[in-house]
């Protein structure tokens, strides 16, 4: 046809505005790609992994090796069940390894970057750990009162999430790690702790578990499906994934309203053309065929490049998830889907989008079309008299432009919410490490074996913890709790129980986290011993660090069927002098701390990515909407500038206007997304041990009003020198 040579000069024309949106569109594509796609690789090579090396089912651990007989009896159901017995060395004292014997049929050891020899004198651990402490390969690693040759990088299947304890809120490479030896060298260690992995083979949970209660005395118990340390990446991936899906197909369309704007107004401005080609024998079918080739040509190849771009650099989407977890090396995979979302969705929402607001458009007769005839628009029909002529214009003006204002005011709520998003995950991070900080008043926590006396002092305090699990709604599974008993005149807590009160006092992590309140009943499970607890919250006690509810010491020992001078830890600000083979678990607040910073550093790649797609955003966003609307008003501009307007004069009347809408937008946008990020964070952090306070702060608020306003300005600046562009001679050649 003819008239589709004008589909070049057009983009010419309008260079600028067809790229940005092709960049949008581009944006749109490579987030959604990226993201999803880093997602589908990680999940995908972890299930692989998974099935590759038999993951296990569920694990248990006992004070003692466990008796022959008993694990006859387990085998005897068709349950297969392997020594996975480890040992925990300091390297020094910010370091702890937890080295295994080399697995042989469950839990499997996946080799990341150099080699298992399996000869004895050399040790295999995990990525992280090596890379974080410069333990490079081929080094050697000092064990006690022998030396390792460090022969590979490795990730298995029951650690992804290489957590010292299953409550502890992070992981942190810099201070705890894992490793395998070779059955030789492992047989040498001592102080081994006995723990078993199994797969079921069809059997139940509860027939293990029984046989264990009745026959052995259980340290802990858990299956697959509850172990943060198998489960949590696939929780955040597939987190992150729905997240950037769900946004691209908004910012899809938007964007799609926004060509249709575009094409609207290339329509007004050259109806007379349009009717010209009715009365010559053209139909609406053909025009409207016409008009949608160039937005159909900009999308698809900014949704082709998008895609592209987004399989490409989907390694940096991952980053946030390979950091944290310790997976196997990565596959590539390249979804059906995704190139279904990517590049044929964009292109099937603009053609919709466009094709209504087409055939609406093409609906006017020749003649209408030869004079210029619109449909009125109600609003304005709208009275304005009580203000000045400034006033009233710019009034008018934004009544004219309300549906693109509406798109305007979409646009930056999207970006705002983005942008509130990053910023406040950032401000919840740093809060939390704050309040941690501020709130832990003893440097050690011990959890012992055995009940060994310490004399106790204002320096020194006795405690009672008992290891439970609750329900959580949000992952549909069991999460660890810690119940601690304290004293009545404790002094490391800025709360007091008295002896006499049997009541349970949640931290204000667990209140938020599970959402409970004062007076609600909570269903506590013992997973060792098959019992539940059912407690009556009494109280709300300020505590961030990790998921902990407390009792008085004496009524929790009660509950527990213990003495009421019964104890198994302590709280200490000094190091206490106690054998290793007595102590369970040992806890530094100093670990702790940086722990947490520890997020700081593994959240920053995709915290720095989420404000810089921002800001792009509202920069191209800004840009396009406010040049659409100028273009639409390209006579009236170059009426004024006829009339002797100046520049300063002509900005005000059709920039300034849109200053009161990125305003209004922002005024409305900011609370909104806070409430909406508010809304969905409790899934953002379901498998973290805690919770983590969501909040912006003046500073923060100040950063947004910034980043809005500078990409404002940026857009209008642009602007300006596009309409002293816009020349005198336009009013005279579009005169009716």
């Amino acid at each position: 046809m003819i008239l589709n040579k004008r589909i070049l000069r057009e983009f010419k024309d309008n260079i600028v505005k067809y790229v940005g949106m092709m960049l949008l569109v581009l944006i749109s594509s490579m987030a959604i790609v990226g993201f999803a796609n880093s997602s589908d690789c990680i999940i995908e090579s972890g299930r692989e992994a998974a099935l590759k090396n038999n993951i296990e089912d569920g694990n248990f651990e006992i004070e003692s090796r466990l008796d022959n007989g008993i694990l006859e009896k387990i085998r005897k159901l068709g349950v297969t069940v392997d020594e996975n017995f480890y040992v925990d060395y300091k390297i020094n004292d910010n370091q702890k390894i937890r080295l295994f014997e080399e697995r042989k049929y469950i839990n499997k050891v996946s080799m990341v970057e150099g080699k298992n020899s399996r000869q004895n004198g050399r040790v295999i651990i995990d990525t992280h750990f090596g890379k974080e402490n410069n333990y490079a390969l081929g080094s050697s690693l000092e064990v006690g009162n022998k030396k390792y040759i460090i022969e590979g990088y490795s990730a298995v299947p029951d650690y992804t999430l290489v957590i010292e304890k299953l409550e502890d809120v992070v992981a942190n490479p810099k201070n705890f790690g894992i490793g395998f030896l070779t059955s030789e060298d492992f047989i040498e260690l001592k102080d081994k702790k006995y723990s078993y992995t199994f797969r079921l083979n069809g059997i139940s949970y509860h027939k293990v578990k029984n046989i264990l209660q009745r026959d052995g005395k259980l340290i802990s118990f858990i299956n697959s499906t509850d172990n943060p340390r198998i489960n949590g990446y696939m929780h955040d991936s597939q987190r992150n994934k729905n997240i950037a899906v769900m946004f691209g197909f908004i910012l899809f369309i938007m964007i799609a309203f926004m060509i249709s704007m575009s094409i609207i107004n290339n329509i007004d401005r050259e109806s007379p053309t349009i009717g010209a080609l009715y009365a010559l024998g053209y139909v609406k079918k053909e025009l409207l065929r016409h008009f949608m080739i160039l937005p159909i040509i900009i999308v698809s190849v900014g949704a082709i490049a998008g895609t592209c771009i987004g399989f490409i650099i989907e390694a940096s989407f991952s980053q946030t998830i390979t950091t944290y977890y310790s997976l196997p090396i990565i596959r590539r995979v390249y979804p059906p889907y995704l190139f279904f979302i990517g590049i044929v969705v964009p292109i099937l929402i603009v053609i919709i989008v466009n094709y209504k607001t087409l055939s609406e458009r093409l609906k006017s007769s020749p003649l209408q079309l030869l004079r210029r005839e619109k449909k009125q628009n109600k609003l304005n029909t709208i009275k304005i008299k009580k203000f000045k002529f400034i006033t009233k214009f710019r009034l008018r003006e934004f009544l004219r432009e309300i549906k693109g204002n509406i798109i305007l005011f979409c646009g930056m709520s999207i970006a705002t919410f983005l942008l509130v998003f990053g910023i406040g995950i950032n401000t919840g991070i740093s809060t939390y490490i704050k309040d941690i900080e501020n709130e832990s008043k003893f440097e050690y926590m011990y959890i012992l074996k055995l009940p060994i006396e310490i004399t106790e002092n204002e320096r020194t305090e006795k405690i009672t913890l008992k290891n439970l699990s609750i329900y959580y709604k949000v992952l549909s599974q069991d999460m660890d709790i810690v119940l601690q008993g304290i004293k009545e005149d404790t002094n490391f807590y800025d709360f007091k129980i008295k002896d006499d009160d049997p009541g349970l006092y949640i931290s204000e992590s667990v209140g938020k986290k599970f959402g409970l309140q004062v007076g609600d009943s909570i269903n506590l499970k013992d997973t060792t011993e098959t019992k539940i607890y059912n407690l009556k919250v009494k109280g709300t006690v300020k505590y961030s660090s990790g998921l902990y509810v407390f009792m008085n010491q004496k009524q929790l020992n009660s509950l527990i069927n213990e003495s009421e001078n019964y104890f198994n830890g302590y709280i200490s600000k000094d190091k206490l002098n106690i054998n290793e083979d007595y102590v369970y678990w040992l806890t530094t607040n100093k670990n702790v701390i940086k722990s947490a910073k520890s997020m700081t550093s593994i959240m920053l790649p995709m915290i720095v990515i989420i404000i810089a797609i921002s800001t792009m955003l509202f920069v191209i966003s800004l840009y396009l909407l406010l040049k659409l609307m100028i273009d639409k008003s390209t006579l009236s501009i170059s009426l004024v500038k006829i009339f002797g307007f100046n520049k300063k004069e002509i900005d005000k009347l059709y920039l300034s206007t849109s200053l009161y809408t990125v305003i209004f937008t922002s005024i409305i946008a900011i609370p909104l997304s806070y409430i909406a990020l508010k809304a969905i964070y409790p899934s953002l952090i379901a498998n973290m041990q805690s919770y983590l306070q969501i909040g912006l702060t003046i500073k923060d608020y100040c950063f947004i009003a910034a980043v809005i306003l500078g990409s404002y300005f940026t857009s209008i600046t642009l602007l300006k020198k596009y309409i002293n562009k816009i020349s005198l001679s336009e009013a005279l050649m579009n005169r009716d």
